[in-house]
């Protein structure tokens, strides 16, 4: 048998990758002649043969059927046997398999998610009118299926991945394709014939990335940061260490050791004689003057004049300051609206900000009401911040309370994030998944790591790998990734490695869309 790598006549097929990988597997075959025949047609018969080669493992969930036109001693015969037991063939009404029969797209595709029990997530007809323009020539019968693949990233249509083209006969090489995607053999495709798969919008090529923020995202090349676009052009050439997201339009960098905040264009806006400097949070920074601390706007004015030992950026209208010895809360005409009386303070977060006055510890409402947290048991960690109602809390297990300091979530979790889109990530026994807020888990622990939702999406790890799941706890993006970051303005920032092997320590970082935007 000749080897895959020296079919005569992959080398410069699009499918080529994954064929030397499906040989290697011995999974397909070529011809005497040294080819593959990549463009050949295949038969019911030869397809129901590399399925019981491809899927040795998977169960039967029924007796095997009897076909009219498949005798004992067809040379197929225990392979479409195979095949029927585990429901990837039906056969015809007419009690007929049809074994010499050429094999359509749409079989094709539709057999392999039957077999392999792939179900739709969402309304089959959407997801078909979204991903492919000739979704009415799709068969009634195979519409649940083809949305099922769909949504596993089971179908590959080359040389347009909105083209199906249900009803044309596949080819080995598609066929190759389809069976490299239902095996999950990663890296032999190129992403753009993958059919609902989030190709790279800006491919890898960064040392170091951050997260988009109005609409431009700080990325490294080599030691130093510039700025791109989302369509990765970049807007500010590498030539800055210091640096933080933009806000109001401007970003604070570092230059000559000092504090300075530029505009999109890298121009400079403001160069204050400033000590220290923050970013931009509702209009408005906190910066240091002669060792004091006061705020400026985006104009460079100052509009609430230096005079506080500590102060921290605004958050919903108010700032937490340190003015003799004790943390209040301004708002944004320099007004004490809370007196200084607190040990210390965070931001206000969801109506309501952590704080300590005295030995008591709990948190404010904007109106100053302070409600103490006090539990039979002492916490182990500091309480999280307040995120749609709920806080984290840990007892040495993580549970959450309410605004009125009682628990609303026992602590039952080994370690659980803030509420975000109204789901919790939360792991235990070593698996991760995610509660509502009345701490029923709706999405099962069975990841290896979980990430907060942002954007409808959230990130977790099966094995080594990241990928994407929606509320509905199935992947939009499957785990491909070495490293990924959250969502955020449609883009998410993902590592991909620059060789075969996918050594961690070895690629790039570029951006993917959310699917769902």
């Amino acid at each position: 048998m000749p080897n895959a790598e020296n079919f005569s006549d992959i080398q410069s097929h699009w499918a080529q990758q994954c064929i030397v990988q499906l040989r290697q597997r011995q999974l397909v075959s070529g011809y005497r002649d040294g080819s593959f025949r990549p463009e050949g047609t295949i038969t019911r018969a030869e397809f129901a043969a590399i399925l019981q080669n491809a899927f040795p493992n998977v169960q039967p969930t029924r007796s095997a059927i009897t076909f009219s036109d498949v005798p004992e001693n067809h040379w197929a015969n225990k392979a479409i046997q195979f095949a029927t037991e585990r429901q990837f063939f039906q056969g015809y009404p007419d009690g007929t398999f049809k074994p010499n029969q050429l094999l359509p797209r749409v079989q094709a595709i539709a057999i392999l998610a039957n077999g392999l029990n792939y179900k739709p997530t969402t309304v089959p007809s959407q997801t078909l009118r979204n991903y492919f323009d000739d979704a009415a020539e799709i068969p009634d019968y195979a519409k649940n299926a083809i949305a099922a693949a769909t949504e596993n990233l089971s179908v590959v249509n080359y040389p347009n991945v909105r083209k199906l083209r249900p009803n044309q006969n596949a080819t080995r090489g598609e066929i190759a394709a389809l069976l490299c995607q239902a095996l999950q053999i990663g890296n032999v495709l190129s992403p753009q014939y993958i059919v609902a798969s989030e190709p790279l919008v800006i491919p890898p090529q960064f040392d170091e990335v951050e997260a988009f923020s109005e609409g431009l995202a700080w990325v490294k090349i080599g030691q130093k940061w510039g700025v791109i676009d989302k369509t990765g052009k970049r807007l500010i050439q590498p030539e800055y260490y210091g640096h933080y997201p933009f806000s109001s339009d401007l970003a604070l960098v570092t230059i000559g050791g000092k504090p300075r905040y530029i505009d999109k264009t890298g121009k400079i806006i403001i160069a204050l004689n400033l000590d220290n400097a923050s970013s931009f949070s509702e209009g408005l920074a906190s910066v240091s003057i002669g060792g004091k601390f006061g705020y400026i706007d985006t104009q460079g004015q100052i509009i609430i004049k230096p005079q506080f030992e500590q102060a921290q950026n605004f958050s919903e209208g108010l700032a937490a300051v340190k003015y003799q010895g004790k943390v209040g809360f301004i708002d944004k005409s320099g007004k004490f609206v809370i007196q200084p009386q607190f040990n210390w303070a965070e931001p206000f977060s969801d109506g309501v900000a952590l704080m300590a006055i005295g030995d008591k510890y709990g948190f404010i409402d904007k109106t100053g009401k302070f409600i103490e947290l006090s539990f039979n048991t002492p916490l182990t960690e500091p309480i999280g911040a307040f995120s749609e109602g709920l806080a984290r809390v840990s007892w040495g297990s993580d549970g959450f309370i309410d605004k009125a300091g009682k628990i609303a979530i026992t602590g039952r979790f080994h370690r659980a994030m803030s509420f975000s889109e109204g789901l919790a990530a939360v792991s235990a026994d070593s698996k991760g998944g995610f509660i509502d807020k009345t701490g029923k888990l709706v999405i099962p622990m069975k990841f290896d790591s979980v990430d907060s939702f942002s954007q409808g999406l959230a990130r977790v790890m099966v094995g080594d790998k990241l990928g994407y799941i929606n509320k509905a706890g199935s992947f939009v993006i499957k785990p491909q990734f070495l490293k990924a970051r959250d969502f955020s303005e449609g883009l998410a920032a993902v590592y991909v490695s620059s060789n075969s092997g996918g050594d961690v320590n070895s690629g790039k970082w570029g951006y993917i869309r959310n699917p769902l935007q």
